[in-house]
């Protein structure tokens, strides 16, 4: 069930062409893969994934950003 407000403004949103409704679309979905991983980022039931991916990330080998360069890009 979506509060009123987000509800009113998907609502609102029908006033758009349908290119514009689609560019909107994508921009929420976004949004809302952001807050859902924000919230499992502040989960406490979360925090083992974390300390793992944490651990993993560590046992990496280190490697550079990439310049330029590297990507092929000579300017």
């Amino acid at each position: 069930m979506l509060i009123e407000r987000l509800q009113a403004a998907v609502n609102d949103a029908a006033q758009l062409s349908p290119e514009a409704q689609e560019m909107l679309a994508a921009q929420i979905e976004s949004a809302v893969r952001n807050a859902i991983w924000d919230a499992q980022l502040d989960d406490p039931r979360y925090d083992h994934v974390l300390r793992q991916m944490v651990e993993e990330a560590e046992q990496d080998e280190w490697l550079p950003f990439p310049t330029p360069e590297d990507m092929g890009d000579a300017e």
